[in-house]
This record gives C-alpha cells, structure tokens and sequence, in this order.
C-alpha cells in the first residue's frame, strides 16, 4: 500500500498522509466553485460506496479519507477514491 500512496502524492501534491488518514487540502476562487466540486466529491462517494469526510469554507477544501471496516487504515479503496477526486480537480483547475 505504501507504494500506492507514494504514487498517488507523486502525481496529485495536494494529498498527504496524517496517520492512517488520506488528507487533500485545496483552495479556490470562490464559494461557487468549491460548492460545485463538492456536489461531485459527494457524487462520486455514493457512486463508489466510500464516504469520506469533507469539511469545506468559504474557498477551501478538506478531503480525508480512510477505510472504517479495515481498521481505520488507508486500502486501494481510498486510493481509488483519491485518484478519482483528484481527476475531478483536474477538470476544474481554472476554479482552483
């Protein structure tokens, strides 16, 4: 797994590893913006059945994610969840 988070933080900055707790951290322009990828980062969570915690303010953004039923522990399901959060980043990158 060490790897698969090595990866991840080599080609997507904004995550980094607090614990056992995959963390993203970002700021945008504005409340509209972040709103909207919000909405997606909530989307996206239901489609892949892993919720993460996401705690947002005026123009910044906090994604942690850890897998509950595996000991509180990152696994390939909050790699996958990552990877796809930071895509949905990627198509925004103007609003960021």
């Amino acid at each position: 797994m060490k790897q698969a988070i090595d990866d991840l933080r080599a080609n997507n900055p904004a995550w980094t590893v607090i614990g056992e707790t995959l963390v993203g951290n970002w700021k945008f322009n504005d409340f509209a913006a972040l709103r909207a990828v919000v909405t997606q980062v909530c989307d996206l969570a239901d489609e892949l059945n892993h919720h993460p915690t996401v705690t947002y303010g005026y123009n910044t953004l906090q994604i942690e994610t850890t897998t509950h039923d595996a000991g509180n522990t990152v696994t390939e399901k909050d790699i996958q969840l990552a990877e796809r959060v930071s895509e949905i980043f990627k198509q925004r990158v103007s609003e960021v």
